[in-house]
């Protein structure tokens, strides 16, 4: 069993997020950690733990990014289960006991060939700022998910790293991940996993997710050159996403829709053209609320979404903000609706 762990300049991390992997109930054969060019003293504070550490194996390569130093550790992991986490998160004592506990449990007379799981997100100053991801009900999506993730054109699990652990040969199935800078590792996981075997749910928060200033998702906001970036890497995803499913299976690639036919990133056409300085496109905006995919989202996107209709731009802008930014308020008001 393996833990593949990836740091770029999260020294100041890497201690607390190594002592939590080798505090498990269950150990670890092998932790396996990239170092992915770090300028600060990551690289230090990993080969001291690997000097005092024989399961620690510490990797260092110039900086290529999350999805290249992603398959440098996937790569170098000999474990037939691979477990997930960034540098600055926090595994629960019991987490790989749980994991591959999960994994010898059948779904649907199938072994599952991966797990997703809660985790609580915590800041420095906030030990609790509610747990992620926000499923109705309460529970997350499992078994499999395949029919589901074509009708809806994307993953139904929206588990981040940290909350992701893998059989070796779903691994080996999915193959190396696109490397580019802009895509997101683990939505190319998740989506190619969904294809590949059932998942198994763990209802219960195994990882602390830090939230900081220098995380991918704290305090996102709406800006005209996050909106290009992230069509364009819904672009990308698309291509690399087809190609996967060729590889499945020959002509499986048109089971996917189009972009064009996708509500999501008919949204993010809208918003680059409106925040471009274009004016609102009423027809598109309309085609996007009526879509289906707007109509079977979550309340909360198409409350945000119909935000639009009513708002100018600047306090749209601003809206956003108070929206994917985080504030101990918002963390009130999820634990008040229930969400964590």
């Amino acid at each position: 069993m393996s833990v593949a762990i990836i740091c770029f300049n999260y020294g100041r991390f890497l201690g607390e997020c190594l002592d939590s992997c080798l505090a498990q109930t269950v150990c670890a054969d092998e932790i396996v950690v990239v170092n992915d060019g770090s300028t600060d003293d990551s690289a230090d504070v990993l080969e001291d733990y690997a000097s005092r550490f024989p399961t620690i194996r510490a990797i260092h390569q110039p900086n290529g990014g999350i999805c290249a130093a992603t398959n440098t550790a996937l790569a170098a992991c000999s474990g037939d289960v691979v477990v997930l986490l960034d540098a600055d998160d926090v595994m629960a004592r019991q987490r790989i006991e749980m994991v591959l506990a999960a994994l010898r449990r059948p779904l649907d007379g199938h072994h599952p060939g991966w797990v997703h799981h809660l985790m609580m997100r915590f800041s420095d100053t906030h030990p609790n700022l509610g747990l992620a991801p926000y499923y109705p009900g309460g529970k997350g999506p499992e078994g499999w998910l395949a029919t589901e993730a074509l009708n809806a054109a994307s993953s139904p699990v929206l588990s981040l790293t940290s909350a992701l652990a893998f059989r070796r040969e779903v691994l080996d199935a999915i193959g190396p991940l696109d490397s580019d800078r802009m895509m997101y590792q683990d939505l190319q996981l998740c989506t190619a996993a969904t294809f590949l075997s059932a998942a198994a749910w763990i209802p219960e928060p195994l990882t602390r997710y830090r939230v900081h200033g220098g995380s991918a998702t704290a305090d996102a906001m709406v800006s005209l050159d996050q909106i290009k970036a992230t069509r364009s890497r819904a672009g990308r995803f698309d291509r690399w996403l087809r190609a996967e499913l060729e590889k499945i299976s020959p002509g499986a690639a048109s089971l996917w829709r189009p972009l064009d036919d996708q509500g999501g990133y008919l949204w993010l056409t809208f918003l680059e053209r409106w925040l471009s300085g274009a004016g609102k496109d009423l027809q598109l905006l309309m085609k996007v609320l009526k879509h289906p995919d707007t109509r079977n989202a979550p309340r909360q996107h198409r409350v945000y979404y119909y935000g639009s209709v009513v708002l100018p731009r600047a306090w749209f802008v601003s809206y956003s903000r108070l929206i994917f930014g985080s504030n101990p308020l918002k963390t009130r008001l999820r634990r008040l609706l229930g969400r964590g």
